[in-house]
Formats: structure tokens, sequence, C-alpha cells
């Protein structure tokens, strides 16, 4: 596996029509190094993963995290042009679409951004020679990448086939050959990914283990089973079956439990997977106990209402991604005659009051309607400049003292209003 230490100052246009703005190199040098912590742990993962569902390790098993500065930051630019450069036609590179939107559509395209498919394609030479990497598997938005590292590898070891050290580099064994895979799309065709506003990550202060279950829980039922095969090494046999018994009672949402669970210890580990299923399960319990309760008049039996909704659990990437857990408590002081902007800041949900009045003015927070206690489904609306000036907070706090904020489509908070003295009371007696 390749981290692109080099590539990344330089930046995939693919798919994109503005170019992207430059980082400083701490913040190349920070992602580098959590993006490499990232792929050591979910490879442990994987293995024990794997050994879990009865797979043996073998010489399959084998990896290798590299970095592309480590051979790009030496290359020179004469024997990159020589090598490589020397076998890419012009006509075949501007014929791609990502060019040709880019220039006609876009803010034009670089020279840099131009030489990243043959950057992209000299990581591939340099794995090929010096590893033996003769496959190489991405998204289908890589395509044109791909192809490119495909002719240049050929090029290359056609034109210059003394300097291949591998034995074999002519038989048609040794061809070099690239496999795209379809890119992760909802039922509806909208694709995954930071520039969707539905991204999800693998680093649990950015998508909590708790956010990252709830993301897989809203999975539809039209795409669960699909998600079931592609992310778990669970038989197609557990899979059918499972879903027939989901099908039965797609209230349960037993196939998307499953996948949660299954994905999580993949990403964060089979402690970490079996921890946030039990609070996942526990909190739709004590929300059903709750709504029973209320509708009966009578009170639940050990039930606590603190029913994080389970279609709202998700935090979205933004800005304020370090965020506490999805659910806090508030001292009713903070909330009460306050408006929305203030209580956003209070919940810990923007950085300054005056943020959360700009995302007020573009419709981009939004206020659970107060209908008794929390249910699985929460009726949001939106928080208007006259919402603002017409009700307060506490108009929308529910019988379970709840208050349930939103911003934009996942990132949810659900606030426990309490007492001044209750709170501090708390405040004190918290560990640490």
């Amino acid at each position: 596996m390749q981290i692109g230490g080099a590539t990344a100052k330089i930046g995939d246009p693919t798919g994109r029509l503005v170019s992207r703005g430059d980082k400083p190199s701490y913040e190349h040098e920070a992602n580098l190094t959590s993006m490499h912590t990232q792929m050591e742990k979910i490879w442990t993962n994987v293995e024990a993963y794997a050994r879990r569902h009865g797979y043996e390790s073998d010489s399959s098993w084998r990896r290798e995290l590299l970095d592309n500065a480590s051979w790009i930051n030496k290359l020179g630019v004469v024997e990159f042009l020589r090598l490589m450069g020397s076998g890419m036609r012009m006509g075949a590179m501007l014929a791609r679409d990502t060019v040709k939107n880019k220039m006609e559509k876009g803010d034009g395209m670089s020279f840099a951004e131009f030489t990243y498919p043959l950057l992209q394609a000299w990581d591939w030479w340099h794995l090929y020679n010096n590893k033996g990497v003769q496959i190489q598997i991405g998204g289908g938005d890589q395509y044109g990448n791909i192809v490119a590292g495909v002719d240049g590898v050929k090029h290359i070891i056609k034109n210059h086939s003394s300097i291949a050290r591998a034995s074999g580099m002519n038989d048609v064994k040794h061809v070099p050959m690239g496999f795209t895979v379809p890119l992760l799309t909802t039922p509806s065709g909208e694709k995954f990914g930071k520039s969707a506003g539905n991204a999800v990550w693998l680093d649990k202060e950015m998508t909590s283990t708790f956010d990252l279950y709830g993301f897989l829980l809203r999975s539809s039922d039209a795409a669960v089973e699909r998600y079931l095969k592609l992310f778990t090494f669970l038989p197609t046999s557990q899979i059918t079956a499972v879903m027939s018994e989901h099908n039965e009672s797609p209230n349960q949402r037993v196939a998307q439990h499953l996948l949660a669970k299954e994905v999580l210890e993949l990403v964060h580990g089979a402690e970490e997977a079996l921890g946030t299923e039990k609070q996942h399960r526990g909190m739709r319990r004590s929300t059903s106990a709750s709504n029973a309760a209320a509708s009966s008049g009578a009170p639940a039996d050990g039930a606590r209402s603190d029913g994080l909704p389970q279609t709202d659990s998700i935090a979205r990437q933004t800005k304020y991604n370090s965020l506490p857990p999805a659910r806090t408590s508030l001292p009713i002081s903070l909330v009460r005659d306050h408006p929305f902007s203030r209580v956003l800041y209070h919940a810990d949900m923007v950085a300054s009051k005056t943020e959360g009045a700009r995302l007020i003015s573009k419709g981009g927070a939004y206020v659970g309607s107060p209908q008794g206690s929390v249910s699985d489904e929460v009726i949001f609306t939106s928080i208007t400049k006259d919402l603002e000036e017409g009700q307060k907070a506490e108009d929308f706090i529910t019988d379970d003292n709840l208050l349930i904020l939103r911003l934009g489509k996942w990132k949810v908070r659900v606030c426990e209003i309490v007492s001044d003295e209750e709170f501090e009371r708390r405040k004190t007696n918290a560990p640490g």
C-alpha cells in the first residue's frame, strides 16, 4: 500500500473543476502521520478479523506501507522526462475527461495538475521495478491515472529495458494490469465523500465510533445487503439468512446492526465494536421504554430518557469535528432567554456566537420539535431568523428535558437540560 507524501503536494485534479488550495508543509506532515497510523491499525484489525472468520495466514498476507516521497523527492526532472515523459502522448492526455472538463468548465489545468498522472505512473514504475508490483487497484474515478500507469510502465520496459532489474520483465505474465472498482454510492446515486458532505472518517477524532456505527445504522434497506457483501468477510449464506430475518421485521434493523458492528471491528477492533453496539442498542431500548411509558402514563422501569434519535446520530465532518460526545448536559441558565445562536455555542456545536448566527442566517441550523419524549424519528424545524426572534430555545425542550439541535444534515447534539445546581454537581464529580 502506498501513501502519496509527494503527490499530495500537487493534488489529484480528477473530478474537480476548481484547483486545490496550497497547504502548509506541517499540515501535510500531520496528515501523512495520521494516514500511516490509520493504515497500520486497520491492517492489524483486518488480520484479526480475518482469523475470526476462519482465514489462515499465508504468504498472501504480506504487506508493506510506503510513502512515495521517499523516491519522488529524489527524482531528477531530466531522468523523469527522459524515461517517462518521452512516452506520454499529448493527444491522449488532453482527451481525458478530467482535463477537458477542468479546462472547459473549471478554472483551467495547471502544469502541475497535468503532470499528476505521470507522477502516479512513475510510482507504479518504481514499485514494479523494485517491488515486483504488477497490479494496481483503484476506484472508478482513478481509471485515467491507472491507464497512464500501465502505459508508462510498458513504455519504460520497451524503450529502457536495460534499467529493468527484475528478470522476465518482457514476459506476458509480467505485463502491468489495472483494476477499477465502482465508487461507493447511495441508492440515489450520490457518492460518499468530503465534497458530497456525507463523509465518514477512520480517525476517531473526526468520526467517533458512536457516530460511525450510527452512520452505518442509517443504511437503507435497499443498500444494506450490498454493503454487507462489500465491507465484511461474512459468507454469502449468512448474509442471505440475515436479510431474510431483516425483511420479516425491518424496524429492528437487524442487517444494519450487523453491518455496523462488523465494519467497526474492521476499522477500530472487536472491543470497540462490541462496546459501541451495546451503547446503541441500550439507548434504543431506553428510548422505546420511555416512549411506552409516556403513552401509558406510567414510569418506565429502570428506563432513562437518553435515547439519541437513531436517524440523526451521525456527525457530519466540518471544521467543528473535534466535538464532545453526541449527548451533553447544559444548565438551564445557558438556555433560558438565550437566542439559538448562543445555545449552539454553549453546546459546543460552533466555535463562536457569531458563527452560530451565520449558520442560522444560511438555514444550516435546526431544532427538534418538542413532541413529548424523544422517538426514533425526530421532526426538525429550521431555525430561521423569524423563529429566532419569535421563540426561545427553552420552548423546544422536550418532556424528557432534552433539547435536540442539528447542524447541516448529520451533526446532531442531544442536550440534557438540568438545573444549575445539578450541572455544577456533575462537573465537580466528573472524572479527571
